[in-house]
């Protein structure tokens, strides 16, 4: 009888050990459903937080009607668990590819960097793995993730963290609200290791910058390391810039190629001369041209110099993304490359000083050309996508210039631009005479 009572009770304490695990995992499921549309919904908002989030960094000043302020209603029954585009299917962007760089002999015989095409077929590192086949040394970690390759031969740069930590702080100095997150640096042994190792670098290429992999791929230099920390300089300014405007996965599009390039050459200009190195002597001491369609064709130009000459585009067709291209095709990429650097110095330290004398105007500059806003139609109505998403659409060029330095319209960022150069050249140059 007491072992049937025994067992009674071993039955009826398991009954309702199972009936309370069930309801304890009936309430787990729905606990887990709670919880995955949240996550829904937080996915869906991510893009708008980037870009509340921005507007908030702005002065509070602000021409609201050139900024239009981003808010956003979803309702939540439109919300699921797949993570939406915030971008119409027509404006998403591809994803990045490498960008091998090189550099050739200026005017002036000093390198500089020549953009090319990354080879079709190729495919990159997966994120957060060394490139293979190579015994890679950690050096530095923190924002500057530096490995170097495990020496055979010859002998590396002395004291190459510290360099690259100099470099990191040149940056710092001039552009810190772009320089979020860190990087991971691999330095190769020589340059017959890069080219073998790395398929996009070409035989002419130093220095290439990945933004998928959050890396900066070059090769040790010993015999010419002013060269080497600055592409070295240039290729950062380039990963923190990317970085800054579109992040991995955000699906934003790519910073204006002028304004990427032209920041990267003013870098790079400076790392081992803070008042600039090459390009800033060849904004002296050539003959710029400005274009005869633009609105300083008939300017006089200062008494020259030297020989040498450049061409500059009208800025409104310069700053049109396909103007490098039309540079190459017709071989002046030289002087694409110093208007890019000329009209961003002119924006952001036009002056020989170390520091940006325009520096407050600059970062309100690039934080606008990165703020967002609904796109409208030419009847002011909301566009909206096949989903019924609101579209996006990127502060203009012309309504940032205008927000941050009170310039009207391009042509007249263009006009002021040759008025302080012809005037920065007449200066400098009386003083080469002196």
């Amino acid at each position: 009888m007491k072992k049937l009572l025994f067992l009674a009770l071993i039955l009826g304490s398991t009954c309702l050990f199972a009936q309370k695990t069930e309801q304890e995992q009936h309430l787990l499921d729905k606990i887990h459903k709670v919880q995955t549309q949240q996550a829904a919904v937080v996915k869906e908002q991510t893009f708008d937080k980037e870009i509340n989030s921005s507007q908030q960094e702005l002065p509070q000043s602000q021409d609201q009607g050139i900024i239009s302020k981003v808010i956003k209603e979803k309702e939540q029954e439109q919300l699921n668990a797949e993570q939406q585009n915030p971008f119409p299917p027509e404006t998403a962007q591809e994803p990045k590819t490498q960008e091998p760089k090189t550099q050739e002999n200026s005017p002036s015989e000093t390198p500089k960097e020549i953009k090319s095409e990354q080879p079709k077929g190729v495919s990159l590192q997966k994120q957060n793995q060394d490139p293979e086949g190579i015994d890679w040394i950690s050096l530095l970690k923190g924002k500057l993730n530096v490995k170097m390759q495990r020496r055979t031969n010859g002998i590396s740069t002395p004291n190459l963290t510290l360099k690259f930590q100099n470099v990191y702080q040149s940056l710092f100095r001039n552009i810190p609200w772009l320089m979020g997150g860190s990087a991971d640096i691999y330095v190769y042994q020589n340059r017959a290791d890069f080219l073998s190792h790395e398929p996009v670098a070409s035989s002419w290429s130093g220095a290439f910058f990945s933004p998928e992999n959050n890396r900066i791929v070059m090769y040790d230099e010993p015999d010419n390391i002013k060269k080497m920390l600055s592409q070295f300089q240039h290729e950062l300014t380039h990963l923190f810039v990317e970085n800054y405007f579109c992040p991995k996965n955000s699906a934003k599009p790519e910073p204006p190629v002028w304004l990427n390039e032209g920041l990267a050459v003013n870098m790079e200009d400076i790392t081992n001369n803070a008042k600039g190195g090459v390009w800033a002597n060849d904004l002296i001491v050539m003959n710029i041209l400005p274009s005869p369609k633009g609105p300083a064709a008939n300017f006089k130009l200062p008494q020259p110099v030297s020989e040498s000459s450049a061409q500059f585009i009208k800025f409104s067709d310069f700053t049109n993304n396909n103007s490098y291209d039309s540079a190459v095709a017709a071989g002046k990429v030289e002087d694409w490359y110093l208007q890019a650097y000329a009209m961003v110095r002119f924006l952001f330290k036009p002056y020989n000083n170390q520091y940006p004398e325009k520096r407050i105007q600059f970062e309100q500059f690039t934080k606008l050309l990165n703020t967002y806003h609904n796109k409208k139609d030419t009847k002011g109505k909301l566009l909206k996508d096949e989903k019924g998403r609101q579209v996006k659409a990127r502060t203009s060029l012309a309504a940032a210039l205008k927000q941050a330095y009170g310039f009207n319209s391009i042509d007249d960022f263009e006009t002021k631009f040759w008025q302080w150069l012809y005037s920065y050249q007449a200066e400098q140059r009386a003083k080469l005479n002196d």
